[in-house]
C-alpha cells in the first residue's frame, strides 16, 4: 500500500510542474507554509488514509489551502484567489496520480470553504479546497 508521503508527493509534483500554476502562486509541500513565503501561496497536504468499503479500497482527502494578501481596503482579492483554486481544480479534478504498489481512481473535487480571514496574520486570507483520492491496492 502507498505510504501517505507517497501520494503527498505525486500531487505536489503534479501541482508543482505545471507552469501556468507557478506563475500564480508558490505551492508548498506540507500543511504549513515555511516562515520566509511571500504570498500568493498555497500548501498540499494527504489527510485521514482510511480503509473503504470492500477488499483493496484505501481512501484519502487532499488538503490545498490557498493564502492570499487582502487588498488595500482589508477585503479578500477573490480574483487572485479564483484564479489559482480554478487552475488546480483544472489541474486535479479527473487526474489519475501514479502510485507504486496501487491503482488510483481520477481525483475527486470535494468541497471549498469561502476565503476566512487569519488570526495570526491580519493581512491575509486563505481559502481550503478538499479532493478525495481513491486507490484499490490488494498487498
Amino acid at each position: 500500500m502507498p505510504k501517505m508521503n507517497d501520494i503527498h508527493t505525486a500531487v505536489y509534483k503534479l501541482l508543482s510542474e505545471d507552469e501556468i500554476l507557478m506563475g500564480l502562486c508558490t505551492v508548498y509541500k506540507g500543511g504549513r507554509r515555511p516562515s520566509h513565503s511571500v504570498n500568493p501561496s498555497a500548501t498540499v497536504e494527504v489527510k485521514h488514509l482510511d480503509r473503504g468499503e470492500g477488499e483493496g479500497i484505501w481512501m484519502c482527502d487532499i488538503v490545498i489551502t490557498v493564502f492570499s494578501d487582502s487588498l488595500t481596503n482589508g477585503q479578500p482579492d477573490h480574483v487572485q484567489l479564483s484564479d489559482i483554486v480554478n487552475r488546480m481544480y483544472n489541474i486535479l479534478t479527473d487526474y489519475e496520480i501514479e502510485l507504486n504498489d496501487a491503482k488510483a481512481l481520477p481525483i475527486i473535487a470535494g468541497e471549498s470553504s469561502g476565503p476566512v480571514w487569519s488570526g495570526h496574520h491580519t493581512q491575509e486570507v486563505s481559502q481550503e479546497c478538499v479532493y478525495g483520492l481513491v486507490f484499490v491496492c490488494y498487498n
